[in-house]
């Protein structure tokens, strides 16, 4: 997983900031999602949360984060 542009910084959030792509593979294909700042973008839809994106890519419920590597500060 590759995570490009600015990360947000605020306290316990784990969003990151609004136009982060976030790059993920799974099953030998690499996944881009944008950060919108009301949500995500995957292949040119959007999405209201990761963990909707994470299973569009895999076909059953992720979370989000965890599927990401989006963990909180100081765990990963």
């Amino acid at each position: 997983m590759t995570i490009t542009g600015r990360l947000a910084s605020a306290g316990t959030d784990r969003l990151p900031a609004p136009g982060t792509v976030l790059r993920r593979s799974f099953k030998g294909a690499e996944h881009e999602v944008t950060v919108l700042p009301n949500g995500f973008e995957y292949e040119g839809k959007a999405y209201r949360s990761l963990s909707a994106v994470a299973t569009a890519i895999t076909g059953s419920h992720w979370n989000g984060f965890l599927f990401f590597g989006l963990t909180k500060k100081g765990t990963a």
